[in-house]
């Protein structure tokens, strides 16, 4: 665990909506992450030094704290910035592809996001990118939460590197057993 990308995230422990039709028990402040790039930075670098022999022609994120990440380390690997756009629940888009001559077939793509917990938003790019017939490489992450790892490789089925982990658990709302306890909701950022 690094304190540092921690301790920018300022975790919290309870029963959260994370608003990707999962619940779970940790919520992070992701937009607190971006606000210091220098301190930053050393995991940047640390994840491009990851990626790096995976030889990216792309950084793919989502335009929340993804694409953050995704533009810092296209810089880092000298690669194509593709940013992804979330229209309806967890569905994306790649709206700068008519701009790009000749397409993005073929194109080796890391996929990046803030932070990854249950993977939706990875695996609906990776989705997206394999439809525009690029090949995911693969997944980078500054914060890992609780089961990234399996959720990636479950549904990716490539590389996983993250510059920190923190311990959580996360699980569709359907299934969330703090909701069938009773749990209250915890409010995401303290008053």
């Amino acid at each position: 665990m690094d304190s540092g990308v921690l301790e920018l995230a300022r975790p919290r422990r309870g029963h959260f909506d994370l608003g990707t039709g999962f619940h779970g028990d940790v919520w992070l402040d992701l937009d607190a992450l971006f606000l210091r790039p220098a301190v930053l930075r050393p995991h940047v670098d640390l994840l491009a030094g990851n990626l790096r022999k995976h030889r990216i022609d792309a950084v793919c994120g989502p335009l929340e704290g993804g694409a953050f990440l995704a533009y810092a380390l296209a810089d880092r690997l000298e690669a194509a910035f593709l940013p992804a756009y979330r229209e309806q629940g967890t569905a994306y888009r790649l709206p700068g592809l008519p701009d790009v001559p000749g397409g993005i077939r073929d194109w080796r793509v890391a996929i990046v996001d803030d932070a990854i917990n249950a993977g939706t938003a990875v695996r609906a790019c990776a989705g997206l990118l394999l439809s525009s017939g690029a090949v995911p490489v693969a997944v980078a992450a500054l914060l890992s939460l609780g089961p990234a790892s399996a959720a990636v490789a479950e549904g990716i089925s490539v590389p996983f590197y993250a510059a920190a982990t923190i311990e959580s658990q996360a699980w569709p709302a359907a299934q969330c057993p703090l909701c069938a306890g009773d749990i209250p909701f915890t409010e995401p950022l303290p008053p």
